[in-house]
């Protein structure tokens, strides 16, 4: 059995440098406009710290988690020669869950009625990447071909479902979103169990695809909502 290396984490930094210039010392001051005075009350308004961008952030940070936790999960049952049941298998799928609860949470925290029905679509698409993993890896490939099908239906219903809560969202557009997110993760998948060291590359591709759903599902409950 070969041996793996689960992901342990993933940190994302950034800084923000604001630069500023002022007149020559040899020109006069220029003397305050409404004009001006209405650029500064303009400026003052926080876009970054807006509920709506941290709405977006928080999205955006648990899907990434979500990719690599499912990652760390699958790697973990691959090197348990696909044993769900040890003990490191179900603690990584427990943390996997516990990124699902936040996911439905930070919807949730929008539109308390829509988080359990959220939550229970989100936990029901998990699974088929398991059955796929297992399906690839022992060579059965009805199990395979059943796992991509279940994912392409369940991406079908999760659009409904947020159409559902959220007009704005086309049903069509949120579908697009999960079976992209499944097409770069069956990937990358595909390349673990082949011990191809393309794996890790393709890994980072399928969590930057979640940034485009962050957008997709934040911009559209920002709309429906009415948050800036």
């Amino acid at each position: 059995m070969r041996k793996i290396t689960a992901f342990a984490g993933l940190g994302l930094a950034a800084a923000l440098v604001l630069t500023g210039c002022s007149a020559p010392a040899d020109e006069p001051a220029e003397e305050p406009t409404a004009e001006m005075e209405m650029d500064e009350e303009t400026a003052a308004v926080d876009t970054v710290n807006s509920d709506g961008a941290g709405l977006r952030a928080t999205v955006q940070g648990l899907l990434y988690d979500h990719v690599y936790l499912a990652a760390a999960a699958i790697d973990q049952a691959l090197a348990d020669g696909g044993d769900l049941t040890t003990e490191d298998v179900q603690a990584a799928v427990a943390t996997l869950d516990e990124n699902s609860v936040e996911v439905a949470a930070a919807i949730g925290s929008v539109y308390p009625d829509a988080e359990q029905p959220f939550l229970d679509s989100w936990r029901s698409h998990i699974p088929f990447f398991v059955n796929y993993t297992v399906g690839k890896a022992t060579g059965d490939q009805a199990a395979v071909d059943q796992a991509v099908s279940d994912l392409g239906g369940y991406a079908v219903s999760f659009g409904e479902l947020i159409n559902s809560v959220v007009p704005e969202l086309p049903a069509e557009a949120v579908q697009g979103e999960l079976e992209m997110h499944a097409t770069s993760l069956l990937a990358a998948i595909d390349a673990n169990i082949a011990g191809d060291p393309a794996y890790f590359g393709l890994l980072k591709e399928a969590a930057s695809h979640m940034s485009m759903t962050a957008l997709a599902l934040s911009g559209g409950i920002a709309a429906n909502a009415g948050i800036e």
